[in-house]
């Protein structure tokens, strides 16, 4: 539906519904004849005012207003942090305004904070009429000032600004120096850094980490920042020699050959580490059948009478063979004189681990994925049962019960299985409560990484 305008009857027009300005004239209406005459007359005169340029002296004036204007509001705006007076008070004050800021240019300065009533002078009425805007056609006070201010009455006006040279305080008041001084700042202390000799000791401390790990994978730089302190005997802690000491060692690294030693081994008992194998333990990477097969061998012998651990290939050959594919794995160790028993399983891309309770018959389930893989439990289970039989221990043929750890330390993330597995294994060989979680793992695989470097757990 289309809107249709409304067409509103006015009345018809008349000069008495018009009501009389303060500088209007009234008109009346004759014969057309007088009417046209007047008609033309009026524009003509108003041709003859658009047409005739406003005198020189007011273009003049004009653009000396505009001009003290902005001086004005440069003065009041930008030099002063307070404003005590209405911006009303400042404007339209004609030729005494120009010729006060004619004054203030040539140098004279004044100051505002002066009695209006002691207006002797051309100097003191033109403050005065600066600070009461004392304009000469206002008169709609009916006390001839500004915000019913009366003529009789003495005005102190203190706390102004003062345009020029400012050496006279105000008579009341603090002085305007100490309103717009702002308070002295503390000084910060001075940002130490690192001298000379600091960095040579940085880069002696790295070239000493090369040397005993083959590469910088396990420093880090709370380790750097302990060395630097033991030496100086001085903080090194803050954020400043923190950031120059990352950069010092960023530095090193970049440089070819210092990254790591490509001939770099550790060898335990059968083991053999390369820097291949230690550097699974770097970032995200996953770890490898060496780096684990040598860390359980060094939690086996942390407590050689109460665990026994197994290789990682045991499953498997378990699995796919059967007893009779392991059962000479084990032909120098009853397993059943043992505590623990740990057995790492490594399902395709996965670590997880079983861990045997051989006096309570328990077969438990460690899984940081906390996955139910209800088989494995059932093949440790018969293969602890042919071996109690060849062994001839009937007290362990039956009796075993399988179990699922499910209030462990959960990965989030898909690269760090094999670390949990490893922690796991140590912990429970040292009968420790487990204490880490996933925002420890960047630490614990630098902690791995100098163990199987010293061969060594560090408990």
């Amino acid at each position: 539906m289309r809107h249709t305008p409304v067409q509103r009857h006015l009345p018809p027009f008349s000069p008495h519904c018009l009501a009389r300005g303060k500088n209007e004239k009234l008109f009346y209406t004759g014969g057309d004849e007088i009417w046209d005459e007047e008609e033309e007359e009026e524009e003509e005169e108003g041709l003859r005012r658009a047409c005739t340029p406003p005198p020189r002296q007011q273009r003049r004036g004009r653009r000396q207003r505009l001009r003290n204007l902005r001086y004005l509001y440069w003065g009041l705006y930008k030099r002063s942090a307070m404003l005590p007076l209405q911006w009303k008070l400042w404007g339209g004050l004609g030729g005494r305004r120009r010729r006060l800021w004619r004054k203030v240019r040539e140098g004279g300065g004044c100051s505002v904070g002066v009695e209006l009533d002691k207006s002797h002078g051309r100097g003191a009425e033109e403050v005065a009429s600066v600070a009461n805007h004392v304009a000469d056609g206002e008169t709609d006070s009916p006390h001839g000032l500004p915000n019913g201010f009366s003529e009789s009455d003495p005005i102190l006006i203190t706390n102004v600004c003062s345009i020029g040279n400012q050496e006279t305080p105000a008579i009341n008041g603090p002085h305007p120096q100490e309103e717009l001084t702002p308070p002295p700042e503390k000084e910060a202390p001075p940002i130490v850094t690192l001298t000379q000799e600091h960095v040579t000791c940085v880069q002696s401390i790295l070239d000493q980490f090369l040397q005993t790990y083959g590469s910088l994978i396990p420093l880090g730089t709370e380790e750097v920042l302990e060395k630097l302190e033991d030496v100086f005997q001085e903080p090194f802690t803050t954020p400043a020699r923190r950031t120059v000491v990352q950069h010092v060692i960023q530095s090193y690294q970049r440089h070819p050959g210092n990254a790591m030693l490509r001939g770099f081994r550790v060898t335990y008992k059968r083991h053999v580490l390369s820097m291949d194998d230690l550097g699974t333990l770097y970032g995200q990477n996953w770890l490898n059948d060496q780096v684990m097969n040598m860390y359980g061998d060094l939690v086996m012998d942390a407590v050689p009478d109460k665990v026994h651990f197994f290789n990682s290939f045991f499953y498997d050959k378990l699995r796919t063979k059967g007893y009779e594919g392991v059962k000479r794995w084990t032909k120098n160790v009853d397993i059943f004189n043992k505590q623990l028993l740990l057995i790492p399983i490594h399902l395709e891309v996965h670590w997880s681990l079983v861990c045997v309770d051989v006096p309570n018959r328990t077969i438990t389930y460690f899984d940081s994925q906390r996955t139910l893989n209800r088989r494995c439990p059932k093949h440790i289970a018969k293969y602890l049962q042919a071996e109690a039989v060849k062994k001839d221990r009937p007290e362990y043929v039956s009796g075993w019960t399988g179990l699922f750890k499910m209030n462990v330390a959960r990965q989030n993330n898909d690269s760090d299985c094999g670390a949990f597995v490893l922690q796991y294994c140590k912990f429970l060989a040292l009968g420790l409560p487990f204490t880490f979680g996933q925002q420890d793992m960047p630490k614990l695989r630098r902690q791995i990484y100098k163990e199987l470097c010293h061969c060594k757990l560090a408990v």
